[in-house]
């Protein structure tokens, strides 16, 4: 016969077992849940503490009180308010410089925050969450190259103010590089300013004139060379940008540094000069175009070192010979690979557009990023103008593959907007910096 007794005794042990396998099984989903939300409230950490790191890296030229200042507000806005908090986080930024000299941003942050199940346990009512986040800010090497024809002079502006024949953009472009060159740190950064137009000789350096080269202090200097201003001429952008890529690769980078090399271009109108050599003889140096529209007119020539007119030079219809140059049958035509070409109004705007862009190509080849940035002469965008600008930057919205060495083009179609497009590509260059 069943020992009853027996079956009960093994019951109640089985309840037993049952109770306890209950209580250890809803510890460990206490368990689960409260370590759940501390991995929400480490994802949450670790977005606020990257915010903080970026901003504060972008931020110190304004030095590094300025810089932990916006490190420590990034994270509170994108940290937020989180009910499981037991207390504010506590938020600790570092600056120092690490081996190669450029300045870095360490923000840790920390957390206790509510248990809900397993607070049952004295020693884990709270849990302690942390996340931290390191940016690097490298030093940038920096020419501004910037056109000063005469379309730029506030005359030429949009009506009534100007007669409308060009941008007038020249009005607003020293309190656009101002603004600008703020963004950057003059104990820390090189920089330097070139204008352009219808000769590539207007330089001015951001330390002294013995050294054509980025140098620091710059900040002051290029503010004043850009004041100083005047407008005139022609647009000679590929000597621009050439004396951009001189000046670039005249750096003197210190040992052990990592930099980031940028030239930043501003021009209100596509490139329309160009410079070669010719057999007149004897061997003389042109510069030649000058037209943004052609009528069938022929083509300007302007004395190299000082952009004035040459007398006696122009061809004043499509195909001619320079009178004061007999020799010159044609140019050497880059685009056709050096065939000689003829003096054609629109083939020498093309060309010189187009060695203007391959030296751009030449700067990103020895690791320089170029900015483009437009002053527009209505509220119209001119997507003829804007396509050359990306060509010379290499945006990726005109070819679609981004490449290390990319930059991006801007254009204010309102010239009043310049400043505005300068900040654009200053954050993208801070960005850039930021690691």
């Amino acid at each position: 016969m069943p020992n009853r007794a027996g079956r009960v005794r093994d019951s109640g042990q089985v309840m037993v077992l049952f109770v306890l396998l209950m209580v250890v099984l809803i510890l460990f989903i206490g368990l689960g849940i409260d370590l759940g939300f501390s991995y929400i409230t480490r994802a949450n950490l670790s977005k606020a503490v990257d915010a903080a790191a970026l901003l504060g890296a972008s931020s110190l030229s304004g030095g590094t009180n300025n810089a932990q200042a916006v490190a420590l507000s990034a994270f509170d806005l994108n940290y937020g308010v989180s009910s499981r908090d037991a207390a504010d986080p506590h938020v600790d930024v570092q600056i120092f410089n690490d081996v190669n000299g450029n300045q870095v941003v360490h923000v840790t942050a920390t957390v206790s925050i509510n248990t809900f199940f397993i607070r049952v346990l004295p020693q884990w009512t709270t849990l302690e969450v942390g996340s931290d986040a390191e940016a690097t800010r490298a030093n940038v090497v920096m020419t501004l190259v910037l056109d000063c024809s005469g379309s730029m002079d506030q005359s030429r502006g949009a009506p009534p103010v100007g007669n409308g024949t060009g941008s007038g953009g020249g009005q607003y472009l020293p309190g656009a590089v101002t603004a600008f060159i703020n963004n950057f740190d003059d104990k820390h950064d090189q920089a330097a300013v070139v204008s352009f137009s219808t000769i590539q000789s207007n330089a001015f350096y951001g330390g002294t004139q013995s050294q054509p080269k980025p140098t620091q202090p710059f900040k002051s200097q290029v503010i004043d060379a850009v004041n100083a201003f005047g407008w005139q001429g022609y647009t000679f952008s590929q000597g621009g940008l050439t004396n951009g890529l001189v000046m670039e690769n005249n750096a003197t980078i210190p040992a052990n540094e990592s930099v980031v090399k940028v030239v930043v271009f501003c021009t209100d109108g596509r490139a329309n000069v160009i410079q070669d050599t010719f057999n007149c003889p004897p061997s003389t140096t042109m510069n030649y175009g000058g037209k943004d529209s052609c009528n069938g007119d022929g083509v300007h020539f302007f004395d190299s070192i000082t952009g004035a007119p040459l007398p006696n030079c122009d061809v004043t219809v499509d195909g001619g010979v320079p009178p004061c140059c007999e020799g010159a049958s044609g140019y050497p035509s880059s685009i056709s690979s050096g065939s000689i070409q003829p003096f054609i109004c629109t083939n020498v705007t093309a060309e010189s557009q187009f060695r203007a862009v391959q030296v751009a190509n030449e700067m990103r080849g020895d690791g320089i990023i170029v900015y483009s940035i437009g002053v527009g002469s209505g509220l119209t965008p001119d997507l003829g103008f804007l396509n050359f600008l990306q060509q010379v930057a290499n945006d990726p919205a005109l070819k679609g593959t981004p490449t290390h060495f990319d930059g991006e083009a801007v254009v204010a179609n309102d010239p009043s907007q310049l400043s505005v497009v300068f900040q654009q590509i200053a954050s993208k260059i801070l960005f850039r910096l930021t690691k």
